[in-house]
């Protein structure tokens, strides 16, 4: 098996990228795997080990990414992690790949994967439930931001489109099935997290007197339970404890301040609370010894690797139960787990602890945390999890492949672009797929310039139609309606179409019935053809990704659609949304249920020249237009709740 991991470590502390290397280490036992970092390498990054046999790789964002309009940094790294993928793999795509849910790391893949890429069409493609940027925001109280939940509405898409979901273990499974409850979430595997094994720990021993020494590890966030923390230990009855807490700063505490400045501010001087900013992986694993306990105040927790680190050296540990915590830490045995979330909770567990120094003594000179660890990440069970998720059993069954070969006609608005058409036309007849026809729809163009439609009138496959001037939406709608395809492609006469586009669209709208378009990203080209530069182009998500109302993410005009969209079903372009008719159609159809698709891939190119909307039309013109459409969407329901009665 050829196996890709996606990892979305981003710093050269985090347990994170150290787990991860350890499982693409492990699974390389049996398969032939390649770790792809999700950013490029940081200063001081730790490589696998030569003799390992994995292959790190890492994403980068090319100057094409880098000057591509996306919806967000995550989508672009997405898309990177997609490019990364295509120049690891050459001609020969790996047959598994594993994104962690956060983030979306992997949603460009599997846009890619079910829009046909050649090289992902057999790869089946698993998500980690790792914690997604939603679920945290929503604990840290930011998940308002409008930045958040655009990185929410990706975490969502890749979780639908995703083949398996991989999960570690504890409560998180029925949580995300409680919260993503709509998304139809696929099978679930259970495998175990993998960790790097060491030595059983020997207990140092303990000089009678000593202070409870308390440690946190973690960034200082809310969800992570750091100010509930601080409040239980500053509450405490006795003076007879020492809590360090080591881990970067994060804006969650309430109304978005400094937790490590609201820390600093709840402790005053007080000499028996240490903040210390985040240390190197190995560094860290030589503090675990000079503490007697490790608190994870989690207020949500998926898998907690700092836990299980811990546990490795021998440490024992109170937390909270949540997530997979629950299945962590046994009470009595490898540490305790609080009654609740909050400050109250740990508090009472301390205070017995301080009160009864012998039964923690007894859980550390044990060995029963480290044995529990053992058991956690034993590396035969972590490969047999693996083997049944790649039974052949498990693999998404394939649409068998259309038979007879539809009609599409492409429809070309025309006014005045006598300098293009040619081109337009040309790339729509050089499709791959095999039958294509072309209607050009004269908006009244009536200029000397003009007698190139004449010209392309007498092409076989080219049909000639003129109306009075009405705009391009007018013209869109009456060429859908003239069309004799089964679907129709519309093409703006000043763009290009490259030859796979209609081929790749039509598979995924024949595969997918209930597809109401398909669309693909465009590049950008100046005037003359070459390379724009207004930025290299526009990667469109798909009207099901994106609320987003402020900005267009659903897809450019150019698209394939089903010609029952507009014959059976009465949609069409508004005519007074001439700057935007295409979304407005976009948002009617996703109001309505009716949803499209993205190609991931450049497979059209878009003229930016003078005349562009682009350029001669400032921000505040296409606010006015699309609040214009939002007034008409609002009178349409209005009118179909009246109608209704």
């Amino acid at each position: 098996m050829r196996i890709c991991l996606i990892s979305s470590e981003h710093s050269p502390w985090g347990g994170l990228g150290n787990a991860m290397r350890h499982l693409a280490s492990l699974l390389a036992s049996r398969h032939e795997v390649t770790l792809l970092h999700g950013s490029p390498a940081p200063q001081g990054w730790r490589a696998t080990a030569e003799d390992s046999g994995v292959r790190e790789v890492f994403a980068e964002v090319d100057s094409e990414l880098a000057r591509m309009a996306f919806s967000c940094e995550s989508h672009r790294r997405s898309a990177a992690i997609m490019g990364a993928i295509e120049r690891a793999y050459g001609s020969s795509g790996p047959d598994y790949i594993e994104a962690p849910d956060y983030h979306g790391l992997g949603l460009v893949a599997l846009q890619a994967r079910r829009a046909g890429h050649p090289l992902l069409r057999d790869t089946l493609i698993g998500v980690k439930v790792s914690s997604t940027a939603e679920l945290i925001a929503l604990h840290d109280g930011t998940l308002t931001q409008p930045a958040m939940r655009r990185i929410a509405e990706l975490e969502r898409e890749q979780l639908r489109l995703a083949d398996r979901l991989v999960w570690r273990g504890g409560d998180t499974l029925d949580l995300y099935r409680r919260y993503y409850s709509e998304l139809g979430l696929p099978e679930a595997v259970r495998i175990r997290g993998a960790i790097e094994p060491a030595p059983a720990p020997l207990p140092a021993p303990r000089e009678p007197g000593e202070p409870l020494r308390i440690l946190y590890v973690g960034r200082l966030q809310r969800c992570k339970g750091a100010l509930d923390l601080t409040e239980a230990c500053a509450r405490l009855p006795s003076d007879d404890w020492r809590l360090t807490m080591i881990g970067a700063d994060t804006p969650t505490a309430p109304m978005g301040q400094s937790v490590r400045l609201t820390i600093e501010t709840m402790c005053g001087e007080d000499p028996r609370v240490g903040i210390e900013d985040p240390l190197p992986w190995g560094e860290l694993q030589r503090r675990w010894g000079e503490h007697d306990l490790l608190v994870v105040p989690s207020r949500f927790e998926v898998w907690s690797n700092v836990a299980l680190e811990a546990m490795r050296a021998g440490l024992p540990i109170l937390a909270t139960p949540v997530g997979g915590l629950a299945e962590i830490v046994e009470p009595g045995v490898t540490g305790w787990q609080a009654g609740g979330q909050g400050a109250e909770p740990l508090r009472q567990v301390l205070v017995r602890l301080l009160e009864d120094r012998d039964e923690l003594e007894r859980v550390r000179v044990s060995g029963a945390v480290f044995e529990r660890f053992r058991r956690l990440t034993d590396p035969d069970e972590i490969l047999d999890g693996y083997e049944r998720l790649f039974a052949p059993s498990s693999r998404p069954a394939l649409a068998p492949p259309p038979t007879a070969t539809p009609k599409v006609t492409a429809v070309i608005p025309y006014h005045r672009s006598s300098e293009y058409v040619r081109a337009a036309v040309d790339s729509a007849l050089a499709q791959t797929h095999g039958d294509v026809d072309v209607i050009i729809v004269n908006d009244g163009s009536f200029e000397q310039a003009d007698g190139v439609l004449e010209e392309l009138a007498a092409e076989e496959r080219v049909t000639v139609v003129t109306q009075l001037n009405g705009g391009e939406p007018s013209a869109r709608n009456l060429g859908a309606r003239l069309a004799l395809g089964e679907f129709v492609t519309m093409l703006d006469a000043d763009n290009v179409l490259e030859p796979d586009f209609v081929a790749r669209a039509v598979e995924l709208l024949r595969s997918e019935p209930e597809l109401a378009y398909v669309t693909c990203w465009l590049r950008h080209i100046a005037a003359d053809g070459s390379a724009s530069t207004e930025g290299s182009g526009y990667a469109p998500l798909g009207n099901r990704v994106s609320s987003e109302e402020e900005e267009n993410w659903d897809g450019d005009a150019l698209a394939v659609l089903p010609r029952r969209i507009f014959t059976e079903l009465g949609y069409r372009y508004e005519p007074k949304a001439g700057l935007q008719s295409d979304w407005e159609l976009y948002r009617r159809l996703r109001a309505d249920g009716r949803l499209g698709a993205v190609i991931p891939e450049p497979l059209a190119r878009y003229r930016v020249h003078p005349e562009s909307l682009l350029r001669t039309h400032e921000d505040e013109v296409h606010r006015s237009s699309w609040n214009e459409g939002l007034t008409r969407r609002a009178l349409r329901r209005t009118r179909w709740t009246v109608e209704r009665r």
